[in-house]
């Protein structure tokens, strides 16, 4: 166990040997040192840049966006193995500052004062919807933000440790990962648990009840492997929906319930639903969810501002609401309409099927593209069941996998490479 003391002190040695530069990318792999780099450059009054993913172009890309920038790393590979060479980047880099346990020197010295409305770092979407935003964030966001979730989620006062899939450069494993723990009793693992095997060794490892974060990619993962799961408290999923199916299956396998967390990088969390129980949302306390004209605004509880949002809901009160779905994907086809969102929901709710999405192009009928060994009869057969004739795929086009990015969701433009490749256009 690492306290807090100790975090600040070693945050606060590697905060006086970081260049003398504006921004700099956090690139490290291993939680503990992605969180003493956060806090090093908060107190050294620089920005930490968030990239979404940790391939060499979006590395190069940001290096060229934020010239007075540099990397900081644990590793010069990124989560696929993949060297960072390729995005000219090395060791002895003056761009680069390479984080190990021999630089965590502790330093007792008096910490600076942080002034908590100033941009601590920027986030960026994930692409999934298009070309990734920059999301500016002070600390008094972040801790706002965390004080209500933990609240939310009865966790104030909480001793608990989580064990995370999701990469902290991620807004949701941002939050859960260092806000969270840093304002309450909560505790953070060190690793990122990828294969369903590695996350029960993890949980496994605790000395104090275990709290799963994760996302729907991994948890389906989770049901479908034989091991046996130890007693932890609750999971937690984010990124995309649940169904109702799976969310019964994830408790029935994990033995604890699954909540799930709405939010986004622009908003950070604001509402829950156990979706084994109901498939409402609820909000947190004081955040507020209205229609304004064709948008929908959420406002109130951590956000200073009101924000307007790409999905569209079914109001059930100004704290409860339904998804309908994002506002570009709603399709039209023989006059009738349909969420992208929840036809992918029902298509990955498939037996049979490790991963797909439908892909819609002008007018013309919908096209699946999946990761499955079983045959395009089965799955049409089972797609009949739960959908309209008109939105069934014209084509099931089968691949080895689908450009997802570590939190599950899809990079539109590797999806239109992909999708090109296929002929689909």
């Amino acid at each position: 166990m690492i306290s807090r003391r100790d975090l600040f002190a070693h945050a606060l040695s590697i905060s006086k040997q970081l260049p003398d530069k504006a921004y700099a990318i956090n690139l490290c792999q291993n939680r503990y040192f992605f969180i003493v780099a956060y806090l090093a450059v908060v107190f050294r009054n620089q920005v930490s840049l968030l990239p979404p993913n940790q391939s060499p172009r979006t590395i190069s890309d940001l290096l060229t966006a934020y010239a007075d920038s540099y990397c900081i790393t644990d590793a010069l590979v990124d989560s696929q193995g993949m060297s960072l060479a390729s995005a000219d980047l090395s060791f002895g880099d003056p761009n680069v500052f390479l984080i190990s346990n021999d630089s965590l020197n502790a330093d007792m010295g008096a910490l600076p004062l942080i002034d908590s409305n100033r941009t601590i770092s920027i986030s960026f979407t994930s692409g999934s919807t298009g070309k990734p935003k920059a999301i500016a964030k002070s600390w008094r966001e972040f801790q706002a933000g965390a004080e209500l979730a933990l609240q939310h989620f009865n966790l104030i006062g909480q001793a608990a440790t989580l064990v995370s899939t999701v990469p902290a450069q991620h807004m949701y494993g941002l939050e859960t990962s260092f806000f969270w723990p840093l304002f309450s009793g909560l505790s953070i693992h060190d690793r990122r648990p990828f294969y369903p095997e590695d996350i029960s060794r993890c949980l496994k490892s605790l000395d104090r009840p275990g709290i799963l974060v994760s996302t729907p990619a991994h948890l389906k993962a989770c049901t479908s492997v034989k091991t046996i799961w130890p007693a932890i408290k609750s999971v937690l999923s984010s990124t995309a929906p649940i169904s109702a199916s799976l969310a019964q299956q994830v408790e029935a396998t994990l033995n604890a319930p699954l909540y799930e967390l709405f939010g986004s990088t622009e908003t950070l969390s604001f509402a829950s639903r156990r979706n084994a129980l109901s498939t409402q949302w609820q909000t947190y306390a004081g955040v507020r969810l209205w229609q304004q004209g064709r948008h929908f605004v959420v406002g109130g509880g951590h956000l200073h501002i009101p924000i307007k949002l790409d999905d569209r809901f079914l109001l059930h009160d100004d704290q409860s609401f339904s998804i309908v779905g994002r506002s570009n994907d709603l399709i039209k086809i023989a006059g009738k309409r349909a969420s992208l969102a929840e036809l992918n929901l029902i298509l990955n709710n498939i037996d049979g099927i490790d991963d797909g999405l439908f892909v819609h192009y002008k007018n013309e009928r919908l096209s699946a593209i999946v990761v499955s060994e079983s045959s395009r009869k089965a799955i049409l057969t089972e797609l009949k069941k739960s959908m309209d004739p008109v939105f069934l795929p014209r084509i099931i086009h089968f691949v080895a996998e689908l450009p997802r990015q570590p939190t599950g969701k899809v990079n539109q433009s590797e999806l239109q490479d992909l999708i090109q490749g296929l002929s689909l256009v």
